[in-house]
Parts: C-alpha cells; sequence; structure tokens
C-alpha cells in the first residue's frame, strides 16, 4: 500500500509502499483511510526537529489527522461496523500508565512516554490503510463527512477553550485569538459558541482569503489588538511575538492559552499577572471527551465556512503540501483513494 512518511536515514520526505495490514485483532478496526489533514506539527516532523519512528525502524508514515471507513471489525469490537466513518484519537497512553493515563487523561501524561500516531513512535494514517483500538476511534455521522477531517483541530481547540474558562473566574464574556488559521478560526468559533464575543488578530490584509473567512463566519478580525483587552486569549499562530502579545492583552482575571507559540525572549508582565489574578497555560493534544465536544460542536458550527477551510488535494502533492502551506488555503486535506 502507498504511504508518505520519513526516513530517518536519508532525511527525506518520501512515499513508500508498505504491506498492508493483515486484518483487525481482538478489540480491534481494520481501516480504509480516505482523508489526511496537513498541519503546523507534520511541516515541523518534516524537518526533523520533532518526533521519531517506531521502536526499531527508520521510517515514520505521517498523518495525525484522519477520516477512515471501518473494513473489518475484530472479536470484542462492539460499537463498530464495517461501513462506519470514524475519527481516530492520536495519543497513546504511557506504560505502564501513570496517573493521568490510567485516569483516561492522556493529553495530560505525567511521564512524558505517550506515543503518538505520525508523531512520535507510532506510524500515523497517511497510508491505504491502517488499524487502531476501537477505544481509540471516535464514530462520525455520515452527515458530518463533509468536514469530519477537522474533528482532530477542533478537539485540541476544544481542550484549551474549557480549560480556559474553568481557571476563569465566572464571567468571562470577550476573547481575543491570534491567528486566522484553522486553530484559530476553529478557536474563534467554539468560543462564540461558548457565548463570548471572540475577535481574531491576525497580520493578513484584509482581503486576504483567511481574513475573508473570517468575515464569512461573522467574527471580527483585527491586524492588531491595540488597546484592547480579553477575558481568554488563545495564541494560535505558533508564533512567540502572538504569545508575548496575548499576555499584554489580558484583561483582569485574563487567562491566555499557548497553543502553537516557540520559546521566546521577552518582557514578561509579573507584577500585572499578580494584581490582576491573571493565568497563562500551555495545552497540546486532547482527551477522549474534547474529541467528543469536537463532534458534538462540529455540526452547530457553519457548514458553508468549514467547507470553505478545506483545500483537498491528492496523494502525490505531500511532497508540496507538507514542506510548506499552500497559499491561502486555511486546511490541506489529502484524498487517499
Amino acid at each position: 500500500m502507498r504511504a508518505a512518511g520519513l526516513d530517518y536515514e536519508s532525511r527525506a520526505l518520501v512515499e513508500r509502499d508498505l504491506p498492508e495490514p493483515r486484518g483487525a485483532g481482538a478489540g480491534e478496526a481494520l481501516l480504509r483511510v480516505r482523508e489526511v489533514g496537513i498541519c503546523g506539527t507534520d511541516r515541523e516532523l518534516a524537518t526533523f526537529s520533532i518526533g521519531f519512528p517506531p521502536e526499531g525502524e527508520s521510517f515514520l508514515v505521517l498523518g495525525h489527522e484522519a477520516l477512515a471507513q471501518v473494513v473489518e471489525a475484530g472479536p470484542g469490537v462492539k460499537a463498530l461496523k464495517p461501513g462506519d466513518w470514524v475519527v481516530p484519537l492520536v495519543r497513546r497512553p504511557c506504560n505502564p500508565p501513570c496517573f493521568s493515563c490510567a485516569r483516561g487523561r492522556r493529553d495530560l501524561c505525567l511521564t512524558g512516554k505517550a506515543l503518538e500516531r505520525g508523531i512520535f513512535g507510532l506510524h500515523g494514517y497517511f497510508a491505504e490503510y491502517a488499524v487502531d483500538s476501537e477505544a481509540d476511534l471516535v464514530r462520525v455521522p455520515e452527515a458530518l463527512l463533509d468536514t469530519a477531517v477537522l474533528i482532530e483541530p477542533l478537539s485540541v481547540v476544544e481542550k484549551a477553550v474549557e480549560t480556559a474558562l474553568r481557571i476563569h473566574e465566572p464571567g468571562a464574556r470577550t476573547a481575543l485569538v491570534f491567528g486566522a488559521g484553522p486553530i484559530g478560526l476553529l478557536a474563534a468559533m467554539v468560543l462564540e459558541l461558548r457565548g463570548l464575543r471572540a475577535a481574531i488578530v491576525s497580520l493578513e490584509p484584509p482581503d486576504h482569503p483567511r481574513a475573508r473567512l473570517v468575515a464569512a463566519a461573522g467574527i471580527e478580525y483585527l491586524n492588531t489588538p491595540g488597546e484592547r483587552k480579553a477575558d481568554i486569549v488563545i495564541e494560535a499562530a505558533g508564533a512567540a511575538d502572538a504569545a508575548m502579545a496575548g499576555l499584554r492583552s489580558l484583561a483582569p482575571l485574563g487567562v491566555l492559552g499557548v497553543l502553537g507559540s516557540p520559546d521566546a525572549r521577552g518582557e514578561i508582565p509579573f507584577r500585572d499577572m499578580l494584581v490582576k489574578n491573571q493565568t497563562v497555560f500551555g495545552s497540546v493534544n486532547a482527551s477522549p471527551e474534547a474529541f467528543q465536544r469536537a463532534l458534538e460542536d462540529l455540526p452547530r458550527m457553519d457548514a458553508g465556512v468549514l467547507k470553505r477551510m478545506i483545500h483537498r488535494a491528492s496523494f502525490g502533492d505531500f511532497a508540496t503540501t507538507i514542506p510548506a502551506a499552500a497559499g491561502g488555503a486555511a486546511k490541506v486535506v489529502h484524498v487517499i483513494e
């Protein structure tokens, strides 16, 4: 079967012909992968600055955002049958499980030894077939198939927003999201669903495709936050400058969630944080509950905007879409036929 991934010997992004999985074991499902989304993590992986292949191997199949169809349900599988559509979770618990993994919060793994499909130590889904445990699969209604590939990135947003609202003292009303990419737009849409007035801050000019998409979603678009303060601030730009600007944009009791910023040097307003009871937290990956919230929220969002977020490409286009973002497309999704 075809697979796209990283050769750690030649340090190259390549296509490989791999053996098809033999079938589904106990508690497992054999999947025919239909779509794989590309994100900044895949691009970082392709620079060989993060990630590693399965133990004893020198090749890693990429792809952690996926939509697949069940081909075969193994013995003991209770809720899935052939023909069902699913989205897989990314992270697998550490072994033996730490306290967090044992209680079902693999996203909060304490040991740093949890593995992640297509990222750390496990093959991903940029291949024609894959096998997964039923416990790691979220069933998707057919009515959501056009946008279901967004469930994984949406789950990351769901976790961050839930954490921010839990930390904030009751009464959060306003939000700023830094970054107009897929994570930023989804974050603003979730915040609006939770009753907050959200705005997106990004550097693209107002006539840029991403800015127009924000406008189509009915969300305010800003090139700079100016003097505006917000109760909840989400950094979704993958930029240190955005995280630092987010700190300066916190209102009293404000909460800043950092989702993608690299390390940064700059002045940290500790005194303001102390006096104003402000909080900064980091968030990565998502819990099974966050995936379920994503599944519930997806149909509540503007389907037209979600569809416009997606630019579908063929399998072979990975050689150009992974190394660099594709123009104004918010989310590149590869169709595996």
